[in-house]
């Protein structure tokens, strides 16, 4: 009889489809490659309110770990955290346009250095990818974090501006950037994140030869708020803020320069051969970020890279080194 051959000939035809249709679907995904691999773990779930964000550091990391206290809640996300070695990545808050905010940690010490890169997001796409050569630089090379300090560093505080320009949500290249780079200043509300502080804000502010929206009230916007309910609760003894492009160092204070800001100022302009400025010549700067952190007697200065495109690597590094061995003794 026929009938058999086609009976196993329908039945092999079933099992392919059955196959076909059981077999996990392919998703595609733009991942940019670091220097390093980070190792990451997935840890999805929100911390308890009484973890601590950063797992035991490995045996070859130079700090030992010990509990860092939760931060203050923000409005805007409950902080999570994804192992990587010698520290972790928090997420501490999303953009206008629903985008992470994520900071990387180094060591467990008790004084607190933040790094701030991409306030003006896809504009400053430079200011972004430095922060990330530091990331790549104390991966290989993790014993240059003394045991007193936790290092901070956040790349992108304004990730829809960044979006806006390069297409890519977390690390890009620069070959993803595209020409235009203007719209890429502002966040999704269409926000210059740098005039929405509460330090001489003003519902405009000024950039170059026109007028910008600096939101409805200081703090109107879900990144600034992020970074102020991650930064202030730490108190740290350094923050700094990476721009483009004016080739300087800038001194903030609101209204006056206290000592701590201008002896980090130039420390680090003389670590990095920069020329140091009390105040920006070109135009006033209102709702400045650095500026209001001084009200909260916190030391912040801006580093202004050399051009648009430029990292001013050997510099930015040496500015770095610096920081970390005077505030690590």
């Amino acid at each position: 009889m026929r009938i058999q051959p086609i009976f196993i000939t329908l039945f092999t035809l079933l099992l392919a489809l059955t196959a076909c249709s059981s077999s996990p679907q392919s998703t595609t995904e733009a991942v940019v490659p670091t220097r390093l691999e980070l190792a990451v773990l997935p840890t999805d779930t929100p911390l308890p309110a009484t973890a601590t964000a950063v797992p035991p550091i490995p045996a070859t990391a130079t700090s030992t770990p010990t509990p860092e206290p939760t931060a203050t809640a923000t409005p805007t996300a409950t902080p999570t955290a994804t192992a990587v070695p010698f520290g972790a990545i928090t997420t501490i808050g999303y953009s206008a346009g629903a985008r992470p905010i994520e900071s990387y940690q180094f060591g467990n010490g008790a004084t607190n250095i933040i790094l701030i890169g991409g306030i003006h997001g896809g504009y400053e796409w430079n200011s972004i990818l430095i922060a990330y050569e530091f990331i790549d630089y104390i991966l290989e090379n993790p014993d240059i974090i003394p045991e007193t300090i936790t290092l901070h560093i956040i790349p992108s505080a304004n990730p829809d501006g960044q979006f806006k320009v390069t297409g890519v949500n977390g690390r890009f290249r620069e070959s993803d950037v595209s020409t235009n780079t203007v719209p890429g200043r502002f966040n999704d509300n269409n926000v210059d994140l740098n005039r929405n502080w509460d330090c001489n804000w003003q519902p405009t502010g000024i950039w170059r030869d026109q007028t910008v929206s600096a939101g409805p009230h200081p703090f109107s916007e879900p990144e600034n708020i992020a970074l102020r309910d991650f930064i202030v609760p730490r108190n740290p003894a350094v923050t700094i803020f990476y721009h483009s492009a004016f080739n300087a160092i800038f001194m903030s204070g609101c209204p006056a320069i206290g000592p701590r800001t201008r002896a980090l100022a130039e420390l680090y302009a003389t670590a990095a051969n920069y020329p140091t400025y009390e105040e920006f010549p070109s135009y006033p700067i209102t709702g400045d970020a650095g500026d209001w952190l001084t009200t909260q007697n916190i030391p912040s200065i801006t580093v202004e890279l050399s051009t648009h495109f430029s990292l001013d690597w050997t510099r930015n590094l040496n500015g770095l080194l610096a920081v970390l061995e005077h505030y690590g003794q």
